[in-house]
């Protein structure tokens, strides 16, 4: 759904990722296993697959033996994250998470690795879910966040690599978030939270006393909200017990914690997010945080600040001239320069994220890829600090660029699926992979030979023995005669003499793109096993084609999208000649619901139609979170300022052509788009007797994240789909 302020699709995740571990519910016990303790099946687990045989080189029994996929497959997938490569550049350090379908629950431990991908072993082993693994400045220890045993909330854990067991360093009450080392090695900085009146000097009376409140407040039998503050809640958790966001140093000569930000009395930011780094001498940070006080009358305005850690000098903030959002820090070696990322707009409109350089000596910020029609998702300095290396959406793939610091040589060096997390070490990049038929995994790139190499293998044999179908990119005609890009999925074993039902999905945002990157909570090949083709189109708003592309629905959601769609339906239909046309569906999710909705009161060339946490209703949608600022924008109007409008752009105003047999599902404690929006339509299909089903998790926010959840959520799809333009489902209806 909607953003008020984009910090991109990665960095949106990652933040997401960070509020995830700290409130994580799984009861994990103590331990961790050094380099010397791994066993050899541990190894096995990673390196039986390190090297998978060619498509050519299968037999014709491994052939026949490949199965279709089906939703529960998505949780036997092992989760490769958060590469971080060592001081020497000699290793990587990663993450590798494991799902238990039956105990509904995950656990992640810290693996290393060679850097070319070779000796891959675990480093922690016990039932607990490790953070990612940051790398001392000597590269003798890793610290990660971890919660074990009778921790109450993610604790600081150090584990060196000369053998032993993880030690706890740190628990604090509400949790250590995003720690890093200071470059001297002299002390650790991280983020937490307090309870201001009780947080005093960080001693340990002091932590007892924040212990107390805390399970006061959870033993309470008085469980009311109170607020004053237009932003009250965030994704699926209340912002009303008033805490503030703090940075602290863990000193290692004293072992004593220091706030380096004693003054703060509220939250960075609504969404949770820690986002720092320490400049090179050890001598200060610079913190990306809101400007705007409470009550929060205005959008969230994310600053840089530079920040002393020594308490003789003071704060100051680097981006006063920007209303909109600076975010992404990375300082130079030579304490400098800060680098980072901004968008100029305070409500976030589709506008593209550029890299910017600010001046330590002269104060001066410096647009460097502002000349650039690219929206900049993540950047990293070479290893001299001589060029910048950056990724971006790129017309429905990945792209890295690479060009000097003040932004000439500005040029694309490799397009291909879907990449994030990237590092850059000497001639070399490491980063994360993946793609339509393939989870993440671990590559790198030779800058000098352009070699693209994948260095772990997690996943290839469960991969390579999954009936996949074939996945192809085409382009055609959309709204305003403009080039849409789109993607299309075919069911495995198609046959082009047969006649196949058509699943157009629905993108979210409204400003995100459909990548060549492997997705869970909508895998395109699960969606597509029934016996579906299936589309997925970049619709106008979609980002990675250009800022004007994006921004083009603003104040009128529904009517380029819907004009893609259908214009989507008349190409393939010609193009591909055996499609049903009697069995034509569409689902979407989140912005790719109202889109649903919009369609449902638009047309009646679909069979049937599945709407996901969909934006069905504008009044009832301004229950949301932080993301109600920018519905005058969005929305094309509000209640007391031009209704009219904002009527206008609303899927319910048109409820009186609605005929379209629907499927709604909602998560119930989704405060992105509260689920009101799905009862709220489905008490009308309801009321006008058209066939419509409900499905509400009450456990599960915008996302369906357990898996149990998850593969009765395709189940209640594939029945659905059946019931109105056939294929036969992959899974018996889950107990």
């Amino acid at each position: 759904m909607i953003r008020q302020c984009k910090t991109i699709h990665y960095a949106y995740w990652q933040q997401f990722t960070q509020y995830a571990q700290r409130t994580s519910f799984i009861a994990v016990l103590i331990g961790s296993l050094s380099i010397a303790n791994a066993s050899e099946s541990v190894v096995k687990e990673q390196s039986s697959s390190v090297r998978p045989p060619a498509v050519n080189e299968q037999s014709q029994s491994s052939r026949d033996n490949k199965r279709l996929i089906t939703p529960q497959d998505l949780w036997a997938i092992k989760r490769v994250d958060n590469p971080n490569v060592s001081p020497d550049q000699k290793q990587i350090a990663f993450t590798v998470q494991h799902w238990s379908l039956e105990r509904n629950r995950a656990q992640t431990h810290i693996w290393l690795m060679d850097i070319d991908g070779a000796n891959p072993r675990r480093l922690t082993s016990l039932d607990a879910n490790d953070s990612a693994p940051i790398w001392s400045p000597d590269g003798t220890r890793i610290i990660f966040t971890s919660k074990r045993q009778d921790d109450e909330a993610s604790a600081l854990y150090m584990l060196r690599l000369d053998g032993g067991e993880a030690e706890k360093l740190l628990d604090l009450p509400f949790g250590v978030i995003n720690p890093q080392w200071l470059p001297n090695g002299s002390g650790i900085v991280f983020g937490s939270y307090a309870i201001p009146n009780l947080k005093g000097n960080w001693s340990a009376s002091d932590l007892q006393a924040m212990k107390r409140e805390i399970k006061r407040r959870r033993d309470n039998k008085m469980t009311a909200k109170v607020t004053e503050d237009r932003v009250y809640r965030f994704f699926d958790h209340w912002l009303t017990d008033n805490l503030s966001s703090h940075l602290l140093l863990l000193d290692f000569a004293t072992r004593q914690i220091r706030d380096l930000t004693p003054d703060s009395i509220d939250r960075f930011s609504v969404t949770g997010t820690f986002d720092f780094q320490p400049t090179a001498d050890s001598q200060a940070l610079v913190l990306s945080k809101n400007s705007i006080a409470a009550p929060h009358a205005e959008a969230e305005n994310m600053d840089l600040y530079w920040i002393p850690i020594s308490t003789e000098k003071h704060v100051r903030n680097l981006s006063p001239d920007n209303r909109g959002t600076d975010f992404g820090v990375q300082v130079s070696l030579n304490d400098k320069d800060v680098f980072y990322l901004r968008t100029n707009t305070p409500i976030y409109d589709g506008s593209s994220a550029k890299l910017w350089r600010h001046d330590l000596t002269t104060g001066k910020n410096t647009g460097v890829t502002t000349s650039r029609d690219v929206a900049i998702a993540e950047f990293q300095l070479n290893h001299d600090q001589s060029e910048i290396w950056m990724l971006a959406e790129d017309r429905g793939e990945t792209s890295i660029y690479r060009s000097q610091t003040d932004g000439s040589n500005f040029a694309r060096v490799l397009r291909q699926a879907g990449m994030s997390k990237l590092r850059t070490i000497p001639h070399k990049l490491i980063f994360l992979q993946s793609r339509f038929d393939r989870p993440n995994e671990i590559f790198s790139f030779d800058m000098d030979t352009q070699e693209v190499r994948q260095l772990t293998h997690f996943n290839d044999a469960l991969m390579d023995g999954m009936k996949l179908g074939k996945v192809e990119s085409y382009e055609f005609k959309g709204a305003n005669d403009e080039t849409v890009q789109g993607w299309l999925i075919f069911p495995p074993e198609y046959d082009k003499t047969k006649t196949y039902p058509l699943l157009q999905l629905m993108h979210g945002g409204p400003h995100t793109m459909v990548g060549n990157a492997f997705n869970f909570r909508w895998n395109a090949h699960v969606l597509a096993a029934p016996g579906y083709i299936v589309s997925w189109v970049n619709r106008h708003g979609s980002t990675g084609f250009g800022e004007q592309f994006a921004r083009s629905i603003n104040f009128q959601w529904g009517e380029k999208p819907t004009q893609d769609i259908l214009r989507s339906n008349d190409f393939l239909v010609k193009k591909i000649g055996n499609i049903d046309t009697k069995k034509i569906a569409a689902a979407g999710a989140s912005y790719g619901g109202f889109l649903a909705a919009w369609l449902a009161g638009h047309t009646d060339r679909f069979a049937t139609i599945i709407d996901h946490a969909g934006v069905n209703d504008f009044i009832a949608q301004y229950g949301s979170d932080s993301t109600n600022y920018s519905f005058e924008i969005t929305l094309g109007g509000s209640p007391w300022r031009d209704p009219q409008t904002m009527q206008k752009n609303n899927p319910m105003t048109y409820a009186k052509n609605f005929k379209t047999p629907m499927l709604l599902t909602h998560g119930e404690i989704d405060y992105r788009v509260p689920y009101v929006n799905s009862t709220a339509l489905y008490g009308v299909l309801q009321g006008m007797k058209i066939p419509s089903r409900l499905v509400i998790f009450p456990n599960e926010n915008h996302w369906i994240l357990s898996p149990q959840n998850s593969v009765y959520w395709y189940w209640e799809v594939q029945n659905w789909l059946q019931k109105y333009i056939g294929g036969t489902p992959t899974l018996a209806r889950p107990d």
